[in-house]
């Protein structure tokens, strides 16, 4: 008994000093930030999420719940945002230079090119905070080739930063089997499927990989093309779940952002959401966790062949 009070006694000591810090941590450091604004604080409830969808998903079912969100993006934030001129510089204001609901196609939402007869097919997955706009000249070039391409729009982006406040990485994984479930179903008996990722989008593509080995029902995958892949991530973003969780008081909203910059680019979030790096990092240790369950005397048999890029930045 004791020493369970002893342990109770001890976690709420780190947990009012977890607040103190944060709190410190906010009058510091978030009072020259600026100021939230719609496509920060918007609840975009219509994406997709494994909380509420059924079992048996079709990429029209994904597609329209990313009509749905888009439509919702129009009337929470679009509406609430004053109509700017040409030479406007906010993604969010309509009518301005970097409105991207005027370009075609939208490379916010997800893309499919399709060949007239398929060689293979290729699901392309963008990175955290990114959109299929990042895959788009991949697309191209593999779409040239012969390939059925699908760029794939994961839960949460492309449509304004705040989606990126309430999304889990188990969404964006199961938005990646829809996507190779619907391209491997156009397939040709014997023609392969790849699936390339960028960023967070390779982490997803090992973890499917990793999931199929683990016994899931899941179409086989003849390689993975992995560019910059976020296989592995700083154990302190460990701690960027309790700024989230301080961020739900009274006062704290701004402690849901690792960092709150302009909107100017048309296909690329510039505020990051503190949820957005504890996803990625609960993915990277879901990795391990698979990888350490499957691993043999000489590592992980079974998986297809792997072809990755890193910069030095990386």
């Amino acid at each position: 008994m004791k020493s369970w009070l002893t342990r109770g006694l001890w976690f709420l000591a780190g947990a009012l000093s977890v607040v103190l810090l944060g709190m410190g941590f906010y009058v510091q450091t978030m009072r020259d930030r600026l100021p939230l604004e719609p496509w920060h604080l918007a609840h975009l409830d219509a994406e997709f999420s494994t909380r509420d969808s059924g079992e048996e998903r079709k990429l029209e079912d994904y597609l329209r719940h990313e009509e749905a969100v888009f439509a919702q993006l129009d009337r929470k934030v679009y509406a609430r945002v004053p109509v700017a001129g040409e030479r406007t510089i906010n993604r969010y204001a309509a009518g301005s230079i970097v409105d991207p609901r005027a370009l075609r196609p939208d490379w916010n939402r997800t893309v499919e090119l399709r060949a007239p007869q398929p060689v293979a097919a290729a699901l392309l997955l963008h990175g955290a905070s990114d959109s299929p706009y990042s895959m788009r000249a991949l697309a191209g070039q593999l779409h040239a080739r012969g390939f059925d391409v699908l760029a794939l729009r994961l839960p949460g982006h492309g449509t304004a930063p705040a989606g990126l406040v309430h999304t889990r990485w188990q969404d964006w994984a199961a938005a990646t089997r829809i996507g190779a479930r619907h391209l491997a179903a156009r397939l040709a008996p014997g023609q392969p499927l790849y699936i390339v990722g960028f960023s967070t989008g390779g982490a997803l593509a090992v973890e499917y990989a990793l999931a199929r080995l683990r016994g899931e029902d899941l179409p086989a995958v003849e390689g993975l093309v992995l560019v910059s892949p976020a296989i592995g991530v700083s154990p302190i973003a460990a701690l960027a779940v309790w700024q989230a969780r301080l961020a739900l008081l009274p006062g704290l909203e701004q402690l849901a952002w690792s960092s709150v910059l302009p909107e100017f680019e048309p296909y690329k979030y510039g505020s990051f959401a503190v949820n957005a790096g504890d996803q990625v990092y609960r993915l990277t240790v879901k990795l391990q966790a698979d990888l350490d369950a499957l691993a043999g005397p000489q590592g992980v048999s079974g998986l297809p062949p792997i072809l990755a890029f890193q910069s030095i930045a990386d």
